[in-house]
């Protein structure tokens, strides 16, 4: 796989994990949803994907 594809892939996992996170705590806050277990499933799943796609987009940036 090349390099650059993948570096595409994770900023643009990381950019749509950011705009996710926002919608959700801006629902969270509005929507008085925080006790729902769902919500905080979904936070969990976000903030993985967030990191994975950073470490591997670090890892690339440092092996590339």
């Amino acid at each position: 796989m090349n390099l650059k594809h993948l570096e595409k892939i994770c900023f643009t996992t990381c950019i749509v994990c950011i705009v996710l996170g926002t919608v959700l705590s801006l629902a969270m806050i509005w929507g008085e949803i925080s006790d729902n277990g769902f919500v905080w499933k979904s936070w969990l799943t976000i903030g993985v994907f967030f990191l994975a796609s950073a470490l591997t987009l670090s890892v690339s940036k440092t092996l590339g």
